[in-house]
């Protein structure tokens, strides 16, 4: 009896842990008068959403269906190694895909319009998206004045199509395996033709293809001739564009490694270099150079972007170039409390502000620093916790250690 009592609250537990579901976002729903119905959005927010009041970056990710949970997983990831800033991605789901992803076309063959009947519904979609869509987003979430289209295939050919006819109603486009295969009058025509009503554009063109064949490869392999002529020719500019076949990925695979490459084109220029002559960083005022330049490099990337974008990285790279280097340990406290102070939610920071004061011999202060971070990183949930806690035993061994050689 007491065994089968056991067994019955062991499956008990077991099963209310087996009902815990992870969340990776919501679900909205908004009427369309363009389209003349409602739409459905999977809307995914960042960790720290809730913690402020920043706005973000908006990714609006077309067939959302088959691309938001490893999108989420792929911005969660690059987040978290610093490769990208945090941001809100908008999943759209289908309704009635060819329709709204195919422009009109005169061109097809008679199997492409047996196959697509219900097709060149794009320019109302693209309407749909600048005069409700992104309204709806804007209106509803902390939304930051720089978007990302990502398109897979016929989404990806809905990307074309909208760089050639609004090229800056998004801020850069994430193409992927576009079937342009599909016949268009704007798509066959010249760029400085098609962009002569542009001179201002502002955009970022990333495109891929995968183990394609055929008019497809041949007509991606066009087009990135075309951009890529079009650019040395127009350096006034300011177009950034990437191509990157990926032939040992099939058309279905390529979605992930796109959006992983996609992203960290996009925000290359995010990266902080520091001089590979580490003299000049070590020279009088040459910490107060370097913590300036950093200071002016994210302030110019935050208003270009129209968002905040982080120092942190950057700063952090700076103090380890000082407390690698002997008689810079008070160099190393100062840039890593200016660093805490700009970031109060980093438990990184506090760490490293503590191992600054440790170098320098400041005992007292490296214990407070190494102690609030150690309470941050536990409150997150974070599994590294450990090295926190590491750091901390690890003073207090020395400082024992210390005291019993002393007496």
């Amino acid at each position: 009896m007491k065994f089968k009592l056991l067994l019955v609250l062991i499956l008990f537990n077991f099963s209310g842990y087996a009902q815990q579901k992870i969340q990776i976002g919501e679900t909205r729903s908004f009427h369309s008068e363009i389209l003349d119905e409602n739409r459905k959005l999977e809307i995914y927010l960042p960790e720290s959403y809730k913690k402020g009041e920043k706005t973000y970056p908006v990714l609006y990710l077309q067939d959302s269906y088959y691309n938001f949970t490893h999108a989420v997983g792929t911005v969660e990831y690059l987040v978290l190694n610093q490769l990208i800033p945090e941001m809100i991605i908008v999943g759209i789901l289908n309704t009635r895909r060819i329709r709204d992803l195919t422009p009109v076309s005169h061109g097809l063959s008679e199997y492409h319009i047996n196959r697509l009947p219900n097709r060149g519904g794009a320019d109302n979609y693209l309407n749909f998206m600048e005069e409700e869509l992104k309204p709806f987003v804007e209106e509803n979430y902390r939304a930051a004045p720089y978007n990302i289209l990502v398109g897979h295939s016929l989404g990806g050919l809905l990307n074309t199509y909208c760089f050639f006819k609004k090229p800056n109603l998004f801020n850069a486009y994430l193409t992927i395996s576009p079937s342009l295969w599909y016949t268009n009058n704007l798509l066959d025509k010249e760029l400085d033709e098609v962009l002569k009503d542009h001179q201002d554009i502002d955009s970022k063109f990333y495109m891929t293809i995968a183990n394609e064949g055929g008019i497809m490869l041949g007509n991606n392999y066009r087009l990135a001739g075309k951009l890529e002529s079009y650019i040395s020719e127009n350096k006034e500019l300011d177009l950034k564009f990437k191509f990157e076949p990926m032939f040992e990925q099939t058309h279905g695979s390529l979605g992930l490694p796109s959006i992983f490459n996609g992203l960290q084109f996009i925000f290359e220029d995010l990266k902080f270099e520091l001089p590979e002559n580490k003299e000049a960083i070590f020279a009088e005022n040459g910490s107060q150079k370097m913590i300036e330049e950093i200071e002016d490099h994210y302030a110019k990337l935050s208003r270009e972007y129209g968002f905040r974008i982080s120092d942190e990285g950057a700063m952090n790279n700076l103090g380890y170039a000082f407390i690698n280097k002997e008689g810079f340990e008070d160099v190393a406290v100062k840039v890593f409390n200016l660093n805490a102070e700009n970031h109060p939610d980093s438990f990184n920071a506090y760490s490293n502000l503590g191992m600054a004061y440790e170098k320098a011999g400041n005992i007292e202060e490296a214990r407070k620093y190494y102690e609030k971070a150690l309470k941050m990183v536990k409150a997150t949930g974070d599994p590294e916790w450990e090295f926190y806690q590491n750091d901390l035993d690890d003073l207090n061994a020395q400082e024992k250690e210390e005291s019993l050689n002393t007496d």
